[in-house]
């Protein structure tokens, strides 16, 4: 629940973020469009004027001492290119689109460039009269920006320019900001996903600590607790004239002494394969003995019905440490007694298989669901079937104990399980010369 809480709170701050900055690079683009549009249309005023005063340079040259009626100083830009345009009607000298195309191209290239624009001339009722298309586009595509002036009073005429995509110039200025944002936007994104990580792995290790010390305590405190009976019982002198039933009590003590070092041996065990810190003392291990040892004492059980069924298939011998190599296969074997029914049926099989020698061992118990078998080698993990149905204490060290083992010894180990059908462990370990397999 309380990852829950976190998880949803961080995507809560992630959205709120990200929704900051989509509204500071929304607005960031209004701004820069507007700014863009009234550099356009000051741009396209100029270089009407520009022409037209080119025009009127080229005149005057011809009709010196002309005046031009309603032009004046103080009036604005626009006003004076009203009272141009009229004068140069009136002396038969329109205006040259050509001409405009060249000044307003050069005026917006000094602050865009390889921008697409078109010019069009048209009349009062909006009849097109001329245009020229500046940068390859279809002058009917859809323009970003318009911007039309009225040319002259006396027989008006309209200039127009149309601008296209300008959104491409907007978020070439904005490059470094999107650049940058994004950038934010993952960083923010990846140190919010590790702090998730960490939380949630933090928890995990509480949980498994909690689990371990549970079944820590609760492993230990049956066989202390014999123990400490036997030694009374022993030590009360009660029992000095039954040897039988002392010699029952000492076979307890030194059972559940083996047991809790046995659980104690295997941990640091574990901690030394971890470490690179054991030396494996490799040999030719007879296979078939070691497995008839390790049926001779589960067959000694009275608590369940075992059969075991042995193929070797013409394997003779592998190449381990024998000690390891016999403890991994009877974790195995202990599994598959725990985990079953009253029957339990154990297939014992081994394969010449390339490089390696190949030993499976298959039982019919409860199987382990295809979410676990993923981590079922990993420390203090049991499977969910385990742990809902079975009840069987442990600490989830069996399995990394004999994947420890096999990785030593430059083997491989894998599963194969169907929940309520079966289960089969694969171990593929590598032979040497040494060994004779028919």
């Amino acid at each position: 629940m309380r990852n829950n809480y976190i998880k949803i709170f961080t995507c809560i701050a992630l959205v709120s973020i990200l929704i900051l900055q989509g509204i500071w690079l929304k607005n960031t683009y209004t701004l820069l469009e507007a700014e863009l549009q009234k550099n356009i249309s000051k741009c396209f005023i100029r270089s009407i004027e520009k022409e037209a005063i080119k025009r009127l340079n080229d005149q005057f040259r011809l009709k010196k001492g002309k005046k031009i009626e309603g032009f004046k100083i103080e009036n604005d830009v626009y006003s004076n290119i009203i009272a141009f345009q009229n004068y140069l009607y009136l002396e038969e000298y329109p205006l040259s689109l050509e001409k405009l195309d060249t000044i307003v191209n050069l005026n917006l290239g000094k602050d865009y460039n390889n921008i697409s624009y078109t010019l069009i001339l048209s009349d009062s009722l909006g009849k097109k009269i001329a245009s020229i298309n500046h940068g390859g586009k279809d002058i009917l595509q859809k323009s970003g920006y318009k911007e039309k002036i009225q040319l002259r009073t006396i027989t008006p005429e309209f200039i127009e320019i149309m601008v296209f995509s300008p959104y491409r110039i907007i978020f070439g200025k904005m490059f470094l900001l999107l650049a940058g944002s994004v950038c934010i936007a993952l960083i923010v994104a990846y140190c919010l996903f590790l702090q998730i990580r960490i939380i949630i792995r933090q928890d995990r290790i509480a949980e498994i600590r909690r689990d371990f010390t549970n079944a820590m305590i609760h492993d230990m405190k049956s066989p202390l607790t014999a123990i400490l009976m036997g030694v009374n019982a022993l030590k009360s002198g009660k029992i000095d004239d039954k040897p039988r039933m002392k010699e029952q009590y000492y076979d307890i003590i030194t059972n559940e002494g083996n047991h809790l070092l046995s659980i104690t041996n295997k941990i640091l065990t574990i901690a030394q394969f971890e470490e690179k810190k054991i030396a494996l003392y490799k040999q030719s291990v007879d296979l078939s003995e070691l497995i008839d040892h390790l049926k001779e004492k589960y067959l000694l059980n009275v608590s369940k019905e075992i059969r075991f069924q042995v193929d070797l298939n013409g394997v003779k011998s592998i190449y381990a440490d024998y000690g390891y190599i016999y403890e991994s296969f009877n974790n195995i074997i202990d599994n598959a007694v725990k985990y079953s029914k009253d029957k339990v049926n154990i297939c014992i099989s081994c394969f010449n298989w390339g490089k390696y020698i190949q030993i499976k061992f298959r039982d019919d118990g409860i199987g382990i669901p295809i979410r676990d078998q993923k981590k079922i080698f990993e420390k203090f993990e049991r499977a969910s079937s385990v742990k809902k149905e079975q009840k069987v204490n442990g600490f989830g060290l069996g399995l990394n104990y004999v994947y420890q083992v096999v990785t030593a010894h430059g083997g491989e180990i894998g599963i194969d399980s169907v929940p309520g059908e079966y289960s089969e462990f694969t171990i593929n370990l590598p032979y040497d010369d040494k060994i004779i397999a028919d």
